[in-house]
């Protein structure tokens, strides 16, 4: 079993819906990069749930950043498994909104474009150390790759209320 069927797996047994984002999603928009872990957004309700599940099949939590969660996994896995955690209202917008990705026999949920750019804009404006460009570049790139206009007022909304004014005129002045 791959990390893909296990999440469907441990998520159906526990009603416990996720959504892949980060490098993965970044990848099914048609932006293809390198990316050494996999990400999933889940509900806070179901936070307890997810650690539980996760340690009874060997994941170890390796740091808790509240809201983000670093998970090395059991022997033989291939990638670190992060869980970002969002609120009940958060989460049923965003799953609404979903598209599906499949990996080989599973189907798995996606955000929106639009959610995946708020989930960027929201990564930069923390100014996490060492992480800044390659989340512009992500930006930058899903706009390229699915015929985005960043200067639209859609994107500059998104970018102001999940971000800031300042990274979207850093996204400008790197478009040029």
């Amino acid at each position: 079993m791959n990390i893909f069927e296990f999440l469907e797996k441990t998520a159906g047994s526990g009603n416990m819906p996720f959504l892949i984002i980060g490098g993965h999603a970044v990848n099914a928009y048609g932006y293809s990069r390198f990316t050494k872990d996999l990400d999933i957004l889940i509900r806070e309700a179901e936070r307890t749930s997810w650690l539980s599940a996760l340690g009874d099949s060997g994941f170890r939590l390796c740091h808790d950043g509240g809201s983000f969660l670093q998970m090395t996994p059991p022997e033989g896995w291939r990638w670190p498994l992060d869980l970002m955690i969002v609120n009940a209202v958060t989460f049923a917008s965003m799953l609404t909104a979903a598209r599906t990705m499949k990996v080989g026999a599973v189907i798995l949920k996606i955000p929106s474009l639009d959610h995946l750019f708020a989930l960027k804009f929201h990564v930069l404006k923390q100014e996490i150390p060492g992480r800044g460009y390659k989340d512009l570049v992500d930006v930058l790139s899903l706009a390229e790759c699915n015929g985005v206009d960043l200067c639209s007022d859609r994107i500059r909304g998104l970018c102001e209320k999940f971000g800031s004014k300042k990274i979207y005129e850093r996204l400008l002045a790197f478009r040029e």
